[in-house]
C-alpha cells in the first residue's frame, strides 16, 4: 500500500479515536443538590456561585427541611438577586416561613418590573403586615395591569379596619366595578360588602343589567339580597324570570332565604 494512503488511514483512526473518547465523557450538566433528603448546607458565598435553577431547590429545601447555618443570610440576600425566579422563589419562602424581619426588602418588590414578583411580595404583605401606612400602596396595586396583583390587593384592603371606618378608597373600588376579570371582579364585591356602605348598592343594582356572565350575575344577587333592601327584592323578583336557569333557580333560593 503506497506510503500516502497509509498516512491518511492513521489520520482518519486517530480522528475516530478521538470522536469515541470524546462520546464515552458524560454531559457537563448541573445536577439537582440532592436526590430526596436534605442537601448540604451552604454558605451565603457558596449559594451565590449556582446557577438560578439550583438557587431555587435550595431555596424550596429550606422549606422543605428547615432553616440553618447561613439560611436566613441566603434568604435576605436572594432578595436582590438579578434573576427573577430567585426572588420569586424566596419571597414564597418567607410567606411560608413567615419570616417577617425581612418585610422592610420585602415592600420596595412591591414596585418590581416583574409581575410576579410583585405579586408574591403582596401575598407576603398581605399575610404579615398590619402596618395602615401601606394602604395607599395596596391601594396603588388595585390598578395593577397583572390581574393577579389586583385581585390580592383587594383582599389585602380589607385587612385594615381603618380604612373600613375611613373610606379613603371606597369610590375607588365602587368605580372599578367596570374591571373584566371574573375573579377580580369578585374580590370587588367582597370588598364592596366589607365597607358596609348604602352609598354601594345602587351601583351593584345597575351592574346587574350588565354583567359580562350568569357566574358574575349570581355573586352579584347574593351580595344584593344580603342588603334585604326594597330595591334589591324587586330586582331579584326580576330575575326570577331570566332566560338562565341558574339565573332563575339562585334568585328564587334568595328570596326564599332573604326576603
Amino acid at each position: 500500500m503506497p506510503a500516502v494512503f497509509q498516512a491518511k488511514i492513521r489520520g482518519l483512526a486517530g480522528v475516530l479515536a478521538i470522536h469515541l473518547a470524546l462520546s464515552l465523557v458524560p454531559a457537563c450538566k448541573s445536577v439537582p443538590l440532592s436526590e430526596g433528603g436534605p442537601p448540604p448546607k451552604l454558605t451565603l458565598a457558596q449559594f451565590t456561585l449556582l446557577d438560578w435553577q439550583r438557587q431555587v431547590e435550595y431555596l424550596e429545601s429550606i422549606g422543605r427541611f428547615g432553616r440553618s447555618g447561613e439560611d436566613d443570610k441566603i434568604i435576605g440576600a436572594a432578595l436582590s438577586d438579578d434573576d427573577s425566579a430567585v426572588v420569586a422563589a424566596d419571597l414564597q419562602l418567607i410567606l411560608k416561613l413567615e419570616r417577617d424581619e425581612h418585610l422592610p426588602a420585602v415592600l420596595p418588590l412591591l414596585k418590581h418590573d416583574d409581575a410576579m414578583i410583585r405579586w408574591n411580595a403582596l401575598l407576603v404583605v398581605e399575610k404579615m403586615s398590619s402596618d395602615a401606612r401601606l394602604i395607599t400602596e395596596v391601594a396603588r396595586l388595585m390598578n395593577d395591569k397583572e390581574w393577579l396583583v389586583r385581585e390580592a390587593a383587594y383582599r389585602t384592603l380589607r385587612k385594615y379596619s381603618s380604612e373600613r371606618k375611613a373610606k379613603t378608597y371606597f369610590y375607588t373600588v365602587l368605580l372599578n366595578l367596570k374591571e373584566r376579570n371574573s375573579s377580580v371582579v369578585a374580590e370587588i364585591y367582597r370588598t364592596l360588602v366589607w365597607y358596609d356602605d348604602e352609598a354601594a348598592w345602587p351601583y351593584v343594582i345597575k351592574r346587574s343589567y350588565h354583567c359580562k356572565s350568569a357566574s358574575e350575575l349570581i355573586l352579584v344577587m347574593r351580595e344584593l339580597a344580603r342588603t334585604k333592601t326594597r330595591e334589591a327584592q324587586v330586582r331579584l323578583k326580576t330575575l326570577t324570570r331570566s332566560q338562565s336557569v341558574i339565573v332563575r333557580q339562585e334568585a328564587n333560593e334568595l328570596l326564599n332565604e332573604y326576603f
